[in-house]
């Protein structure tokens, strides 16, 4: 029981004891290391849009433009078999004309 109670006396909480083993100093470094990296972060954040726009200068994106070919059928007529398909297959899908029960 002597063990056990010599051992509560060593383990003493506190204030006191984070002073004794240079806790203070411990966490104001690794504080200081914390916001040091946040900063750093907020900062690439802040100069990240000026980055961008200076290698856009530099690397300009490659556009291809091509124009999209207009088809227009000669005759107006060449369309009215490609109309009724087109009907024909919306109907069977949506089942028009059938009756459900």
């Amino acid at each position: 029981m002597s063990d056990f109670l010599g051992l509560m006396v060593d383990l003493q909480t506190g204030l006191q004891n984070i002073a004794a083993g240079e806790g203070l100093a411990i966490t104001a470094v690794g504080m200081s290391i914390v916001f040091a990296a946040l900063s750093l972060i907020s900062l690439f954040i802040f100069v990240l849009p000026r980055l961008l726009r200076v290698v856009a200068a530099v690397f300009p994106e490659a556009m291809v433009a091509t124009p999209r070919p207009r088809v227009e059928p000669e005759d107006p007529e060449d369309l009215a078999p490609v109309a009724a398909a087109a009907a024909a297959a919306y109907h069977a899908m949506r089942g028009a004309g059938v009756e459900r029960g």
